[in-house]
């Protein structure tokens, strides 16, 4: 009798820690899950971003011909590889959001290496933002000789509307996605204080 009631005193104790660890398993998942939805609202943009970098480094380098002066060329080569190294920045700060987060790990362990790849983040979109201001010069210059034909930037015309409204421009959407990528980060971190708990 003893040993029937020790039997199902083992049975039951091994179900509830198999439910226990598939529970676990459950909450890791869901965890992920919400953690991976929470990195592709800054994911997408960011990859769109890469995307037509990527493209207008190669419309440059297509009608790099048309480019007659020195200053045009050298432009154009600055133009290039600001592109690129956008490309590659928006790719690593990306790389240190993505990286596979272990959910099992202690809660302060886990917060501290988020807040780790968040200060690494928010350092590779500055350098992005900075080399944003020097993308719009030399694409305005280059967008007057592609477009009109001729190299209007001898006009005192094109340097005051076109820089004024490009930076005003360029000012109000850099705080905008920066003030969008910091909310989602915060929710990011939000979500992995609550399930953490």
């Amino acid at each position: 009798m003893e040993l029937d009631d020790f039997k199902n005193t083992w049975n039951t104790q091994n179900d509830t820690a198999t439910q226990q660890n598939s529970t676990s398993k459950l909450i890791d998942q869901m965890t992920q899950k919400k953690y991976r939805s929470k990195i592709n609202r800054i994911a997408y943009p960011e990859i769109t971003g890469t995307f037509i970098c990527l493209l207008a480094a190669v419309y440059i380098g297509m009608n790099f011909y048309k480019l007659d002066t020195a200053f045009l060329k050298g432009t154009g080569i600055v133009s290039i590889l600001v592109l690129l190294i956008l490309s590659v920045i928006s790719v690593l700060s990306l790389r240190q959001l993505k990286m596979k987060k272990d959910f099992n790990k202690p809660h302060a362990e886990t917060l501290k290496i988020f807040a780790t790849q968040k200060l690494a983040f928010y350092k590779l979109q500055k350098i992005n933002v900075t080399l944003s201001y020097l993308l719009l010069v030399t694409i305005i210059i280059l967008l007057s000789k592609f477009y009109s034909g001729t190299d209007i930037t001898n006009s005192k015309y094109f340097w005051t509307f076109s820089f004024t409204f490009g930076y005003i421009f360029l000012l109000f959407f850099s705080k905008f996605v920066s003030g969008y990528y910091k909310n989602t980060l915060r929710k990011t971190e939000a979500l992995l204080n609550e399930l953490q708990s």
